[in-house]
């Protein structure tokens, strides 16, 4: 079951990189992400009402929801849209792929919730690596010019990262629904106050293409994507589920293959299977004989 979930997750995450960006064509990065929450918030609402749920938040919920709404649905997610408006999406992913060695890093030295082996580490450089060789032949950026979206990019990779472990020390009695409307209506609410200061709401240009990547960012990349995501991490340490963003650019370098006949260079095959020798070290348990069994647990 889990496994099954971990698979579509990236399937749906990888695919919005994509998506992200066709819908910031004529929409203003902060007004795209707010509308994206705030559609989102009324549909995860409407479910509630459906389940005719109870909000008895507990402390550990009400440290979910604000880490969720603060650290995630407004500061990461402003991050990363700003930052596909001057960097490209493949370098955005580059530098989202580090999200696993920041949270390994933090599981480790903060909340102390995670032992931080050096294959795990290993792992993961292998598969930042992997992820460098997928996308950096096709940037050919002036990288001095793209400082400021690139930073922006690694703000958001670290409230990502902060999240995470919160959610995993406080977030395994919650129910995720409740903390997904209550986190998005949060964050939209921010991002459009951002929005409504920073951008002009006159200037948007809609179209079919921006309107269908809202709507699909808002029914897949947000309500199922984050249900599955909080689900996961009650039952995998917190790194295993960070290392989906490694494959997250294969996903997304296949849909640009299947959709936009996009070349996969040799170079790109060979980050790929960088990436994935990098997951398999990271799950893999330490020790002197390594069961193949025993490392697939994590994903079963």
């Amino acid at each position: 079951m889990a496994a099954a979930l971990y698979a579509l997750l990236c399937l749906i995450w990888g695919s919005t990189w994509l998506a992200i960006k066709v819908g910031l064509v004529g929409v203003p990065p902060f007004l795209g992400a707010g509308l994206r929450f705030l559609l989102s918030t009324l549909v995860v609402g409407f479910m509630l009402a459906g389940r005719r749920t109870r909000f008895a938040l507990t402390r550990d919920d009400k440290i979910c929801v604000l880490s969720l709404g603060l650290l995630v649905f407004w500061l990461d997610y402003a991050a990363v849209y700003w930052a596909e408006t001057r960097i490209s999406s493949g370098l955005t992913a580059i530098l989202f792929s580090t999200t696993p060695l920041m949270t390994s890093l933090l599981s480790a030295y903060w909340t102390r919730s995670e032992t931080l082996s050096g294959r795990k580490i290993a792992g993961i450089l292998v598969g930042v690596l992997g992820t460098a060789l997928l996308f950096w032949p096709r940037e050919r950026l002036d990288l001095s010019q793209q400082a400021l979206g690139m930073l922006a990019t690694l703000g958001g990779v670290l409230c990502a990262a902060i999240n995470l472990v919160l959610m995993k020390k406080h977030g395994r009695d919650s129910d995720p629904f409740v903390l997904n409307f209550l986190g998005m209506g949060f964050g939209a609410v921010c991002l459009l106050a951002m929005s409504a200061v920073t951008e002009s709401w006159p200037a948007v240009v809609w179209s079919r293409s921006n309107v269908l990547a809202l709507l699909y960012l808002c029914i897949f990349g947000s309500v199922i994507a984050f249900s599955i995501y909080y689900y996961l991490i009650k039952k995998m340490d917190a790194t295993i589920v960070s290392l989906s963003t490694l494959v997250f650019p294969i996903v997304a370098l296949a849909l640009g293959r299947a959709f936009l006949h996009e070349t996969v260079t040799p170079t790109a095959v060979a980050g790929i299977a960088t990436i994935l020798a990098g997951v398999a070290v990271a799950i893999a348990p330490a020790g002197k004989r390594v069961s193949v069994t025993s490392a697939q647990q994590q994903l079963s």
